[in-house]
C-alpha cells in the first residue's frame, strides 16, 4: 500500500479506530498507517490519551478528519507525508459538527468517482475500511449511503455474498453529471473570497484577514491580486463561484462589498461578516441580524476571524505546521 512499509511493525492497531495498522515507534512519537484513518503521527502523550478514550462513541469523527487530511496529502502514496497531531487537535475534531446526510452522500459519490478508472468501469467499494471517508460510524452505515446513491440513479450496485463489505459498483451517467455539478458549486473548494475596501489605509486589516484565512488552512482570494484578462465584474463573479466561503468587511460601507456578500448568499454559501467596531453602527439595517465580528484592532480581527472559520468549516487542507 505504501512505500518502505518494511520499516513499520505489523500486528499492531490504530489507537483511534482500533483497526489493524502498521506502527513505527521512536522515543517520542508513533507513526501509524491505518486503512481507515490514513497516516498520522502522535506524540506519546496523545497515544496515551486515545488509549484512555476506548469508550468514546464519537471517535469516528476523528477517523474522518484524519482520513480526509491524509487523502489530501500530495505524497500520500509514500511515507514522506505524515501529519502530526496534538491532543488539542483531536478535541477540536470531536467538537466539529458532523456532516449532514446530503454531505455524506456527496462525499461518497466523490470517493467513488476518484476510485473509478474510467466511466463505465466496475469497481469495488471497501466498506470495511473506507467508511471513514464520509464520517460514517461503521461499514453498515456507509453501505446505507451507497444504496441511497443507487436509489437516486447515480450508481449501479451489485451484491456479493462472498465479500459483503466489498461492494461492486459502477457510476452511471447521472452520477458523472452530478460530479460535474458538484465540482462547479465550490462546496469542495479551499478558496475564501475577500470582499472589502482595498484602500491603502486598510492594508493592515487586509493583511490580518488574509493571514487569518491562511492560518485556518484555506486560500485567500483577493480580486486585485489575481491575474486575469476578463472584465473585472465577470472575474469577481467567477472567483466567488469558485470559493467555499466569503469574508466580507463592511468597514467604510463599500457598496461592492454588499453586492459580493449578497451574491454569495444567493448561491446558498456562507458569508462571514466582519466590521470595525467603531463603524458597526453604520452597517445597513438589513444586515444587522447577522453575527458580525466587531473587531477593535488588527490582532483582534485576525484571532477572531481564524476561530470563526475553524468553528464553521474546521481546519482547511492547507494548514501548515
Amino acid at each position: 500500500m505504501y512505500a518502505e512499509i518494511n520499516k513499520f511493525k505489523t500486528n499492531n492497531f490504530c489507537v483511534v479506530c482500533k483497526s489493524s495498522a502498521y506502527l513505527r515507534e521512536t522515543y517520542a512519537q508513533s507513526m501509524f498507517i491505518c486503512p481507515v484513518c490514513g497516516k498520522y503521527i502522535f506524540d506519546n502523550g496523545t497515544v496515551s490519551y486515545f488509549l484512555s478514550e476506548t469508550n468514546n462513541s464519537r471517535l469516528y469523527k476523528v477517523s474522518f478528519a484524519l482520513r480526509i487530511i491524509s487523502e489530501r496529502g500530495l505524497a500520500r502514496q509514500d511515507n514522506s507525508f505524515f501529519p502530526a497531531y496534538r491532543q488539542a487537535d483531536f478535541e477540536e475534531m470531536l467538537d466539529r459538527p458532523e456532516p449532514q446526510i446530503q454531505d455524506k452522500l456527496r462525499l461518497l459519490l466523490k470517493h467513488l468517482g476518484s476510485a473509478t478508472a474510467f466511466p463505465g468501469n466496475w469497481e469495488r467499494f471497501d466498506a470495511a475500511n473506507d467508511y471513514s471517508v464520509i464520517c460514517a460510524r461503521n461499514a453498515e452505515e456507509s453501505k446505507f449511503y451507497l444504496r441511497a446513491l443507487g436509489d437516486e440513479g447515480f450508481v449501479e450496485v451489485q451484491h456479493d455474498g462472498q465479500q459483503p463489505h466489498s461492494v461492486p459498483f459502477k457510476i452511471l451517467a447521472k452520477g458523472w453529471l452530478e460530479l460535474d455539478r458538484i465540482s462547479e458549486t465550490g462546496a469542495d473548494s479551499s478558496n475564501a473570497f475577500i470582499a472589502m475596501w482595498f484602500d491603502s489605509s486598510r492594508r493592515p486589516f487586509d493583511e490580518a484577514i488574509t493571514q487569518a484565512i491562511a492560518d485556518a488552512g484555506y486560500v485567500p482570494v483577493r480580486i486585485d491580486r489575481v491575474e486575469h484578462v476578463n472584465r473585472i465584474d465577470d472575474e469577481i463573479i467567477a472567483r466567488i463561484r469558485q470559493s467555499k466561503f466569503l469574508v466580507a468587511d463592511f468597514t467604510n460601507q463599500n457598496k461592492g462589498v454588499y453586492f459580493e456578500a449578497g451574491f454569495m448568499l444567493g448561491l446558498g454559501r456562507p458569508v462571514i461578516w466582519v466590521c470595525e467596531k467603531a463603524d458597526l453602527v453604520n452597517v445597513h439595517f438589513d444586515t444587522r441580524q447577522y453575527n458580525t465580528i466587531d473587531y477593535e484592532n488588527v490582532d483582534n480581527l485576525k484571532k477572531r476571524l481564524r476561530l470563526r472559520i475553524e468553528a464553521l468549516f474546521g481546519r482547511g487542507p492547507h494548514v501548515s505546521g
